[in-house]
C-alpha cells in the first residue's frame, strides 16, 4: 500500500465515523452538522447550544463503550 493510499484509508474511515456520529446524535434528537473547509472548530456542528453537554456525555459513553 501506497503513502497516498493509507492516507486516502485514513480519511475514509474519519468521513465514515464523522457520519455515523452525526446520524447517531440525529437519533437522539440532536440537530447536528458536517462542517466544511476544514474547519479550525471541528467536524461537527452542534446547532443548539444548549445540547453541548448532553452531545459530550453522548461523545463518552461511546467512547467507554467502544474502546473496553
Amino acid at each position: 500500500m501506497t503513502d497516498e493510499d493509507e492516507q486516502i484509508a485514513r480519511l475514509e474511515i474519519h468521513r465514515d465515523i464523522i457520519g455515523w456520529v452525526i446520524a447517531e446524535l440525529h437519533k437522539e434528537g440532536i440537530r447536528a452538522e458536517r462542517t466544511t473547509g476544514s474547519s479550525r472548530k471541528g467536524d461537527i456542528l452542534i446547532v443548539d447550544r444548549e445540547e453541548v453537554a448532553r452531545v459530550k456525555q453522548l461523545l463518552r459513553s461511546w467512547q467507554s463503550k467502544f474502546n473496553s
